[in-house]
């Protein structure tokens, strides 16, 4: 694992980890797979409430004010409550965020509800490496949703992931309207050190068609631009009759942002 990260050798990390003091035990020990030092906040406590308006602070700054989740919401669904939030602190100032829940209709999910990196760090593969521990910190569950826009270039790290990024519904409601539910398979092991060696499959654009007034019957893969609002609820439209579709790659024409799906 120490050759992925040599390109973080000069930022001075360490994980934090924000959960209920309930279950430490369990986390410090899944953290000593990792090779960095986690520093252990416990959310019952006032010097925690300072450290959670740092993470309300770094919302702001990646999100913009309106955008930001609040105190509250971490109390509820990312700290003392049901689920964890963590992310990695350079030198000492949080840099990333992710928080993870449980879904309580099916225990085998665990849903990324945020992940987000700080702007100024944008392009050092800090997502990379967050999205990782996303996949750490998840191992005893068998799979993980997020949600995604259709014009959001971070799909990069998520198709680093070696397994299917399954497209679940789409057009609801969120706060963007080409808002994607996203569902994948979650490793048993390694999944840290296997997420920062996977790289981006690369597709060429002429190689599959593209689908503009409707969805190619015969095609197993196409390219589907972010704004095609109306061919992505058709999508929505096959799933819930049991189509499936997968997203397997993106690239950008004249600053157009294009998903490549694969169907089946």
């Amino acid at each position: 694992m120490t050759e992925c990260l040599m390109k973080y050798q000069d930022m001075d990390l360490e994980i934090y980890l924000i959960v209920n003091k309930a279950y430490w035990a369990k986390y410090e020990k899944m953290m000593e797979a990792l090779p960095f030092h986690t520093v252990f906040i416990d959310p019952a406590t006032p010097e925690a409430a300072e450290f959670i308006h740092k993470i309300v602070v770094l919302n702001e700054k990646a999100y913009g004010a309106g955008m930001a989740a609040p105190d509250w919401t971490f109390a509820n669904f990312g700290t003392i409550g049901a689920g964890i939030t963590a992310g990695f602190l350079s030198g000492g100032k949080p840099v990333s965020q992710l928080s993870l829940i449980g879904n309580i209709s099916d225990e085998t999910i665990a849903h990324e509800w945020t992940l987000l990196v700080d702007p100024e760090l944008e392009g050092q593969a800090i997502g990379t490496l967050t999205f990782a521990l996303v996949l750490h910190l998840a191992q005893d569950k068998d799979y993980l949703t997020f949600i995604m826009q259709t014009d959001n270039s971070s799909v990069n790290i998520y198709l680093k992931h070696a397994y299917p990024l399954m497209i679940t519904a789409y057009g609801f409601v969120h706060t963007r309207q080409n808002s994607m539910m996203m569902k994948t398979a979650i490793p048993k092991q390694n999944g840290f050190e296997t997420l920062l060696k996977g790289k981006v499959k690369q597709f060429a654009f002429e190689d599959y068609p593209e689908a503009k007034d409707f969805i190619p019957e015969n095609a197993g893969c196409f390219w589907l631009c972010y704004d095609s609002h109306n061919l992505y609820k058709d999508i929505n439209t096959s799933i819930g009759k049991g189509g499936v579709y997968s997203v397997i790659g993106k690239t950008e024409i004249e600053e157009k942002m294009y998903l490549l799906i694969e169907k089946g």
